[in-house]
């Protein structure tokens, strides 16, 4: 069993298998046997998925997470519409920074930096600048309407 799924193992362990087989609408000797790393049972991605929704466990994405040389960072439930919009959009702007940056990079692969290059980056850092003014008029929105940021507060 790899790594992956050695994290749901272990979570479902915890758990308790005999609740999660209940929740999951499964036998309690299929789920023992999807779970058995050498078991003749395959563990499917959806079944993965399926086990996760009820663990709630990061365990169970972590290791694939840190393969990928990624975080992950949890939502708040209680985000509001707003905070929602906003948090995409600087996503969007995050994008488009790195698309600005890639530009850039390859302009100056050669050690200078022609015309149309040069018009490029103007291209990218106007849409770079359109992304921020967007954030900026949704988080004035925002402060208009009374409602603050839970992060500010």
């Amino acid at each position: 069993m790899d790594a992956y799924t050695a994290g749901l193992r272990e979570a479902a362990f915890e758990y308790g298998i005999k609740k999660l087989a209940y929740q999951l609408d499964m036998s309690e000797s299929r789920l023992y046997k999807k779970l058995d790393p050498d078991g003749g049972v395959s563990l499917t991605l959806a079944d993965f998925f399926r086990i996760n929704r009820v663990l709630k466990d990061t365990r169970c994405i972590d290791r694939a997470m840190k393969d990928l040389g990624m975080v992950a960072t949890p939502l708040s439930a209680d985000a509001s519409e707003f905070e929602g919009e906003i948090r995409e959009l600087l996503l969007d702007q995050q994008e488009q920074a790195a698309r600005f940056v890639a530009v850039v990079r390859k302009a100056k692969q050669d050690g200078k930096i022609d015309a149309e290059e040069m018009e490029e980056i103007r291209k990218q850092r106007h849409e770079l600048a359109v992304f921020g003014n967007t954030v900026m008029n949704r988080i004035e929105a925002m402060h208009e309407k009374g409602t603050a940021l839970k992060a500010v507060q």
